[in-house]
């Protein structure tokens, strides 16, 4: 049987349990800071992708446009792209640095790359504060036309669509704090190709059952100074933060289906 969980968001961390075929569609972690302009200049990040070519050799180059509020001024702003050959991608921007994969397979190996990353960026482009880290998983659960995820899930976390029967789609929002900061869950049924958010969850061709939980310390207004190796160790218990939440939302029956591996 699993441990119970009393408060997901403020409980002690919960022993992890392995599942061999996890329905983790995504992880994303990301460092924001104060805006640095010159990042938006290739030469200028052009240090930092040479430290990171060996592990991250790919490139591509993302152009976002948008206005000034309250003027008609069009700006334009680059996301660097760095990639992997095995599903990992790094994003740099003038005021955020993430990691991203759909192969993920533990929260210290993550952290891991992460923490590379972070000191990668303290030395080369060197920002002086962070306003906000955060860590983001994403499941997702591919059903069989009207399939329910009753003894999968909580009664908490079922919502009404057993009671409803037929439904478009479903989701539940909760934005709470946290013993470390914040979370930000979503949750819910979506029909066949469809998706919450499509930037970070693909539609595919069934319909599904999501678990989106953002697990988050924002220092907006704290001017906390930039420290790579704390914000990796900050990550890893947003990560553990994160997971809780997930232990608490799902059943034995849950864990078993996706292959629940006992030590």
């Amino acid at each position: 049987m699993t441990t119970e969980i009393t408060n997901p968001l403020f409980s002690e961390e919960t022993i992890e349990i392995p599942l061999a075929n996890a329905p983790l569609a995504r992880v994303l972690a990301q460092v924001r800071f104060p805006e640095i302009q010159s990042i938006q200049e290739k030469s200028f990040v052009a240090p930092f992708q040479e430290r990171i070519r060996k592990r991250y050799p790919r490139t591509a180059t993302d152009t976002l446009n948008g206005f000034v509020i309250g003027t008609p001024q069009l700006v334009t702003t680059n996301i660097w792209r760095y990639l992997s050959g095995d599903a990992w991608r790094v994003s740099l921007s003038d005021s955020f640095m993430s990691l991203e994969t759909t192969k993920y397979t533990s929260r210290k190996d993550f952290c891991e790359r992460f923490l590379f990353l972070l000191e990668q960026l303290a030395e080369e482009i060197a920002p002086t504060h962070i306003d906000r880290v955060g860590i983001r998983y994403i499941d997702q659960v591919e059903l069989a036309e009207d399939e329910s995820m009753s003894g999968m899930l909580r009664q908490e976390m079922i919502g009404v669509k057993d009671v409803f029967g037929k439904a478009h789609h479903m989701i539940s929002e909760l934005e709470a704090p946290s013993r470390e900061g914040g979370v930000l869950v979503r949750w819910g049924h979506m029909p066949a190709s469809a998706s919450h958010d499509p930037d970070i969850m693909s539609p595919i061709p069934k319909p599904s059952w999501f678990l989106d939980v953002d697990s988050y310390m924002a220092h907006e207004s704290a001017m906390v100074a930039f420290d790579a190796k704390a914000a990796a160790e900050a990550t890893y218990s947003l990560a553990t933060r994160a997971y809780t939440i997930f232990r608490w939302s799902v059943t034995d029956r849950f864990l078993d289906k996706y292959g629940r591996i006992t030590k």
